[in-house]
């Protein structure tokens, strides 16, 4: 079962079911994946890489030992919904992923957000191509092809005794990691010291979760903020 809250980024939400129509809807056809703007590189990839590991993932009691990561970038919202939405038009209980509705910075960060906002705006729908030798984190990444992607699934949803070969050969490839994990885009404010990134994991076949992660530059470093945004959990 999937549910949405809206929640402080990084603290354990509450949270209230969604509706069946948003499970079961069609899911659009993801863009073709294009390669990543050189500018935004290093100070995205630096980002994923403090990112790591995400949600309850994070825990002790999970294996921290290889980092599954999608090879591209994941979008949060479909491709027939717009980028721009006005907030006073939701509901203040939505369960959108929007960050228009979704995200509420401190006010220290409004005219940061905006920024942000209209870079989302511009590249809501994008998905670019992702490189693992980019990551700057204390244990290996391995991206995962789409086909990859369904083997780690079926590892994780099946017994082992119901593996073939290959399906064996797959577990032992992906031996260490907690999860499979999926980043956006990151969307950055006018001069690249605040930015945004919608992040998701998925541990199982009821294992999951989608949070919006906010960072600010200090002294050279990107360090996560507290803002309340919503989040989605199964």
């Amino acid at each position: 079962m999937t549910t949405h809250s809206i929640v402080s980024l990084g603290v354990l939400p509450l949270f209230c079911a969604a509706s069946v129509a948003q499970l079961t809807a069609p899911q659009p056809k993801a863009p073709a994946a294009i390669p990543m703007p050189a500018w935004r590189a290093a100070e995205s990839y630096a980002i994923y890489s403090k990112a790591m590991p995400l949600g309850e993932t994070a825990s002790p009691g999970w294996p921290h030992d290889l980092w599954l990561i999608k090879d591209a970038t994941i979008t949060a919202v479909r491709p027939n919904e717009p980028c721009h939405t006005d907030p006073k038009s939701s509901d203040k209980y939505s369960t959108s992923m929007n960050p228009h509705i979704g995200v509420h910075p401190p006010k220290q960060y409004e005219q940061d957000f905006r920024e942000i906002l209209a870079d989302f705006d511009a590249h809501c729908h994008e998905s670019v191509t992702l490189d693992a030798s980019l990551f700057e984190t204390p244990v290996p990444v391995r991206l995962l092809s789409p086909a990859e992607q369904n083997e780690f699934r079926f590892v994780h949803n099946n017994s082992p005794s119901s593996f073939t070969p290959q399906m064996a050969n797959a577990a032992e490839k992906f031996r260490g990691a907690p999860a499979l994990y999926g980043f956006s885009e990151v969307y950055f404010n006018a001069h690249q010291t605040v930015a945004l990134v919608y992040a998701t994991h998925w541990c199982g076949s009821l294992c999951g979760q989608g949070m919006w992660l906010a960072f600010a530059l200090e002294n050279g470093n990107w360090k996560r903020l507290t803002w309340n945004a919503t989040t989605w959990i199964s």
